[in-house]
């Protein structure tokens, strides 16, 4: 069992290590920045939507420091990862199949096209607009519960869209993420494949969970009250 065990771990490290460079750029662009950021927004974004008063909507100017992490640990490798996933997914170049089933293949590219859809559309609606001057960071808590709050018709289309876009998010760093460490040989055997894909989609799950709250809460304006 312990032969086999090794063999399939070696066998693993070696389809890893023959994979093209810009494949493995795409998976560690995501597998580390992108989870550890959507843990550390999402809880920071559910706490918020839960102040007592109006005046805790006023975010705190980033320092210097905040903006260079910020720029250093997740713009840039998160636009690394959109532009190389946008270039394997339509152009020529083809990536390998690894042990994944078509399904969760095609389901993370469709995801993918979702959240970067969503990533656009956040940042012009709010963070675009402070890096154009056209907003005080100050106001981004305020911008954000008149933008949710709103309604066209009585329906609530930003928050909606809000939501689907947490959900492709999500639903793309799950699989992603397990894709990335599978296709990388770190889960050789049976086992460590399905600790992976149920780890992953418990995550997922939990923060789906944590960012729809915060949305739910702003959109229904408990913080005005």
């Amino acid at each position: 069992m312990q032969v086999t065990e090794q063999s399939a771990a070696s066998k693993a490290e070696q389809v890893a290590r023959s994979r093209p460079a810009v494949e493995r750029w795409l998976t560690w662009s995501g597998l580390v920045p992108l989870p550890v950021f959507l843990v550390l927004h999402l809880s920071t974004e559910l706490y918020r939507s839960f102040a007592s008063d109006v005046g805790d909507l006023v975010r705190a100017a980033p320092t210097a420091f905040e903006l260079v992490t910020l720029a250093l640990l997740v713009w840039a490798p998160l636009g690394v990862h959109a532009a190389l996933g946008v270039w394997l997914m339509f152009g020529r170049h083809e990536a390998r199949a690894v042990d994944v089933a078509r399904l969760p293949r095609a389901l993370a590219r469709a995801w993918a096209i979702v959240a970067l859809a969503f990533l656009v559309y956040h940042t012009r609606e709010l963070t675009g607009l402070v890096w154009l001057g056209a907003a005080d960071t100050r106001d981004l808590g305020f911008l954000l519960v008149a933008k949710l709050s709103s309604t066209r018709g009585g329906v609530p289309l930003h928050a909606s869209a809000y939501l689907l876009g947490l959900l492709a998010t999500l639903a793309h760093a799950g699989l992603s993420t397990h894709r990335g460490l599978l296709a990388e040989g770190l889960l050789p055997t049976p086992a460590k494949r399905q600790r992976s894909a149920r780890a992953c989609a418990v995550l997922a799950t939990l923060l789906f969970g944590m960012g729809a709250l915060a949305v739910i809460r702003v959109a229904s304006g408990a913080l005005l009250h």
